[in-house]
């Protein structure tokens, strides 16, 4: 269980090392996936700090902890992730049901979030 569960959160992190790669170098590409414009210099170091710097920041640092301590790499996995949909509740509230990408990536956020308690779950009740 732990290899399955250290594997589950490397591909999170690994995820979010490319991604926020990508829009580090390429922070126009938000604007092929999303209904948004990047109008502005400002507009765009955010998209690079927040999108690019911040996810890849944290991608490694929980690819860095996984390896050293399943549990704490497995929870703040699920921190970052339970803040992620967290936003999408506070989205449906507010803008309602996503449809597109963001329905997709929503969808995959909650099996992933899910798939992420229930592995580092088990790992830490097996610690104990």
């Amino acid at each position: 269980m732990i290899a399955f569960q250290r594997g589950l959160v490397s591909f999170g992190a690994i995820l979010f090392i490319g991604l926020g790669i990508w829009l580090m170098v390429d922070p126009y590409a938000i604007e092929s996936l999303y209904p948004v414009t990047l109008d502005g210099a400002m507009g765009v170091s955010e998209m690079r700090a927040i999108f690019g710097g911040l996810m890849s920041g944290v991608g490694a640092g929980v690819l860095w902890l996984v390896r050293r301590d399943a549990v704490a790499g497995g929870m703040v996995m699920v921190c970052v992730f339970g803040g992620l949909l967290l936003a999408r509740v506070v989205g449906l509230i507010g803008e309602g049901v996503p449809n597109g990408p963001v329905l997709n990536e929503t969808i995959f956020e909650i099996v992933f979030f899910v798939a992420v308690v229930i592995a580092t779950a088990r790992i830490r009740r097996s610690a104990t």
